[in-house]
C-alpha cells in the first residue's frame, strides 16, 4: 500500500456499492489519516433503496483495515442531492481545514491525492484560489508547460478546497443575489435562475456561482485525474452520456511542474464554455418554459423519474 496521506478525504456515498466500493478502494490505497464518510438516506418511494443504502454503509466501513480517524454522518431519511451534499461539506469543513472531496461514482487516479495535497498546501494562504479541480474538459488540448492552468470555473468530479473557502457557499445563492451576472453566458445565467427559483435539486451550481461572484481562481490540472463511472440508468441525475465525456484525455501528474506566472488561461475557459455549457439556445428556452411552469415541471420530473 501507499504511504498514508495527512489530507482529509470525504467520501460522498448512497446506493451504488459497486461504484462506492471502487472509488473506496483508490481511498483505501492512500490510508488516510482522516476519513469521513457521508450517506443520504433512502428515497421512501424506491422499494428496495434502504437496504441497498445500507449495504454501502457496511462494505465502506468494513473496508476500513488501516489505522485512521473515521466520522460518518449516515442520514435516517433522504434530504435529495443539493442538501445531502452541501450539509455533507459543511460538516466536513466544520472539523477540518481543508480537504478533498470524491463522490461515490468519481474514480481517481493515484495522482489525484497527491496533486491535491500539493496545491492545497502550496496555495493555502492565497486568497484568491478558491477551488481545486481533478477534471478537465480540454479534449486533450495541453494549456500552457505546466501540469496546471487556472481558470475561473470550478467542477466537482473529484476536488480539493479550504474551509476559507467554502464560508462563501451559499444554498440558496440569496447573498449574491444583487450582483450582476456579467461573464455568464445564457446556458450558465439560465441555471443560476433555477437556483433563485429553487427549481433544481442540486448544489454544485451553487458552489460553481459562489466561486463566480467571488472572483476565485480554480487550479485545473492539465489531464484528468478523475474518471467519472456514474452513467447510467442507475444514477440519480447522469442517466445519458454527452458527447464531451467521450473526449475527455485522463492520466496521472507523477511529477508537478508549476506555471511560470499566474494568470486565467482564457482560451481553455472559452473552450469549456463551448464544450460544456452551450447546449444551444433553444435548449435553453424549452428549459426556461417547462421549469417556469409547475404542472409542466411536475410533469416532466414524472415522465423522467419513469423513463429511466
Amino acid at each position: 500500500m501507499s504511504s498514508t496521506t495527512h489530507t482529509p478525504i470525504l467520501l460522498l456515498v448512497f446506493n451504488r456499492t459497486e461504484q462506492a466500493m471502487k472509488v473506496f478502494g483508490q481511498i483505501r490505497l492512500q490510508q488516510p489519516e482522516q476519513l469521513f464518510i457521508a450517506a443520504d438516506g433512502p428515497r421512501p418511494d424506491q422499494p428496495g433503496e434502504m437496504e441497498a443504502c445500507e449495504a454501502v454503509r457496511t462494505a465502506v466501513l468494513t473496508g476500513i483495515d488501516w489505522p485512521c480517524k473515521v466520522e460518518t454522518l449516515f442520514r435516517p431519511h433522504n434530504l435529495g442531492c443539493g442538501k445531502a451534499v452541501s450539509t455533507a461539506i459543511d460538516w466536513f469543513f466544520s472539523q477540518v481545514e481543508e480537504g478533498i472531496i470524491l463522490e461515490d461514482d468519481c474514480l481517481p487516479d493515484p495522482t489525484f491525492f497527491s496533486f491535491c495535497t500539493a496545491m492545497l498546501a502550496k496555495y493555502r494562504s492565497n486568497q484568491d484560489i478558491l477551488h481545486i479541480n481533478a477534471g478537465n474538459y480540454q479534449s486533450g488540448a495541453w494549456r500552457g508547460e505546466a501540469s496546471y492552468y487556472f481558470s475561473r470555473y470550478a467542477h466537482v468530479w473529484g476536488w480539493a478546497t479550504w474551509r476559507r473557502a467554502w464560508q462563501y457557499y451559499d444554498f440558496s445563492l440569496n447573498r449574491y443575489s444583487h450582483f450582476p451576472p456579467q461573464g455568464l453566458n445564457t446556458f450558465l445565467q439560465a441555471e443560476l435562475q433555477s437556483i433563485y427559483q429553487a427549481q433544481t435539486d442540486t448544489w454544485d451550481i451553487q458552489w460553481f456561482m459562489s466561486v463566480w461572484f467571488h472572483k476565485g481562481w480554480v487550479i485545473t490540472p492539465n489531464i484528468s485525474l478523475v474518471k467519472n463511472i456514474g452513467f447510467g440508468k442507475n444514477a440519480t441525475h447522469t442517466h445519458s452520456t454527452p458527447k464531451w465525456f467521450n473526449k475527455i484525455r485522463y492520466g496521472k501528474i507523477a511529477e508537478i511542474s508549476h506555471p511560470e506566472g499566474n494568470y486565467i488561461d482564457e482560451e481553455a475557459d472559452r473552450f469549456t464554455v463551448q464544450t460544456l455549457y452551450n447546449p444551444g439556445s433553444l435548449s435553453i428556452r424549452i428549459k426556461k418554459i417547462v421549469k417556469n411552469n409547475t404542472l409542466l415541471y411536475n410533469f416532466y420530473k414524472r415522465i423522467y423519474r419513469l423513463a429511466n
